[in-house]
């Protein structure tokens, strides 16, 4: 679609994740606000404001063009309080057992203990339906309607999780008569991360879905599994539900100095969590150590980045590998991107269980961007299906140690002999453009303009100005 055509569109962006903050979710919309403006359409954002106990990366704040304004606002978390105060709590009750006086922890009966850290633990489940950002809200809504006051926006555009904020979206897209374009990252209702709530618990998220759903005009979701779900459960709303999924910025990976190791290194880059745990491939890798010389333990390490992954380096430490496995936290995007690139075998891990078929890592499209051979842990899915087209990757179903161990003999074995590249014999071409966010802004340029239009069809439609 010609850029001229949409001359002058505004479209109004909530993500309560946006830079400098640095968890996973934060780089799709960042990609978006990028070259949303070179294709005729101008980004307006509004986010909450730094906070100490949130990641930040700093360097993805030069990412964000010029004219794409960025509105702070404050917001309340009651989660993050109390578990901040449970962690004072917690360093000083341990502070009179390290010095030896382990019965006057904190002057608190044992029985005292137990009742307060339920209570606490209760407050937590309250303050986390159907997420803890649900206070956000009133700030990101009297934001968005001041804004909305004073100049017309074309389209509003809300992305989760957290999904609460797509509620700050239907109120202003129902004041304002304004098309609402709902972008799920993640499912609200079936998510693999959610088993462990309760019934009431579920039934809110199935209510929020449906409210969400009933009042978008459009809803992006990631993968076509989950538009499938979407439209089995949702019937009357099928053509509602859009495919746009997760990518890379090809800008990223241009001139990219790959990191240099001297040891065969296995790389993950992401977050461990739920069900996505890295003990089946520590497991792995320890039995198949143990079948190796031990010159071969000394050239081989394996290195995790991201949230969560300090639990590799304990199993590691427990199976005695703990010199072979390495964690540490995030890093900038910038650093591990070349890190990526210098490795010799991309880690990829997804739950092992029937909610995860469906769930396809934003990092995997990192990975395939670099065009580096990947260990893929996961089960049959939508996953498989993409690294299928790709081609460059080992697979290894969880539990399944004589995959593993194989996909590691023939990985180390090209390493060793120092072969070109480290693919399998099946080895495709790059993907690339279909996740090239250049390809994609214009699928959702196409979404905002068909979403608006539809709007302003619509019998009896007033402008609001």
């Amino acid at each position: 679609m010609d850029a001229n055509i949409l001359s002058g569109k505004k479209v109004l962006m909530i993500a309560y994740g946006f830079p400098p903050i640095a968890h996973a979710g934060v780089y799709r919309t960042l990609r978006f606000c990028q070259y949303l403006p070179d294709n005729g359409w101008k980004p307006t954002v509004i986010t909450i404001r730094e906070s100490k106990d949130i990641h930040s990366d700093h360097s993805l704040l030069k990412r964000i063009p010029e004219d794409v304004r960025v509105h702070r606002t404050a917001t309340i978390d009651m989660w993050r309080v109390i578990r901040q105060y449970r962690a004072r709590e917690a360093q000083r009750t341990a502070e009179p057992e390290a010095q030896g006086n382990a019965g006057r922890t904190g002057g608190l009966p044992a029985a005292v203990r137990r009742a307060k850290g339920l209570f606490f633990s209760i407050l937590l489940r309250l303050f986390s339906i159907p997420d803890h950002m649900l206070f956000w809200v009133p700030f990101a809504m009297i934001k968005g309607a001041m804004l909305m006051t004073k100049e017309k926006f074309d389209v509003i555009y809300t992305t989760s999780p957290p999904h609460s904020e797509h509620l700050t979206g239907l109120i202003l897209s129902k004041i304002f008569r304004t098309p609402w374009v709902a972008d799920l990252r993640d499912p609200i209702v079936g998510n693999f991360n959610t088993r462990d709530l309760s019934r009431l618990e579920l039934k809110l998220h199935e209510w929020l879905e449906k409210l969400i759903v009933r009042a978008a005009d459009t809803v992006i979701v990631v993968t076509r599994y989950h538009q499938k779900a979407m439209q089995e459960r949702h019937p009357d709303q099928r053509s509602k539900f859009i495919v746009i999924r997760n990518g890379f910025d090809p800008a990223l990976f241009e001139n990219v100095q790959a990191a240099a190791f001297d040891k065969f290194t296995i790389l993950f880059a992401g977050t461990l969590y739920g069900t996505i745990t890295p003990d089946f491939f520590v497991r792995g890798l320890a039995k198949w150590l143990e079948t190796k010389d031990r010159s071969v333990r000394k050239d081989v390490q394996a290195l995790f980045f991201g949230m969560g992954t300090e639990r590799a380096g304990t199993l590691a430490r427990e199976l005695g590998i703990g010199d072979v496995v390495k964690t540490s936290g995030l890093v900038p995007q910038t650093e591990i991107i070349q890190k990526l690139k210098g490795a010799d075998l991309l880690l990829l891990i997804i739950g092992n269980d029937s909610r995860s078929a469906g769930v396809i890592a934003s990092k995997l499209y990192e990975y395939m961007a670099l065009n580096r051979p990947i260990l893929a842990i996961i089960p049959q899915g939508e996953t498989l299906e993409v690294l299928r087209e790709y081609g460059n990757f080992h697979h290894a179903p969880h539990d399944d140690y004589g995959s593993l161990l194989s996909a590691l003999d023939d990985a180390y074995g090209k390493y060793i002999r120092k072969d070109a590249d480290l693919s399998g014999p099946e080895k495709a071409a790059p993907v690339g453009s279909m996740y090239d966010v250049t390809v994609q802004v214009k699928d959702l340029i196409h979404v905002f303009h068909s979403t608006s239009q539809a709007k302003s069809a619509e019998p009896g439609r007033q402008s609001v100005a």
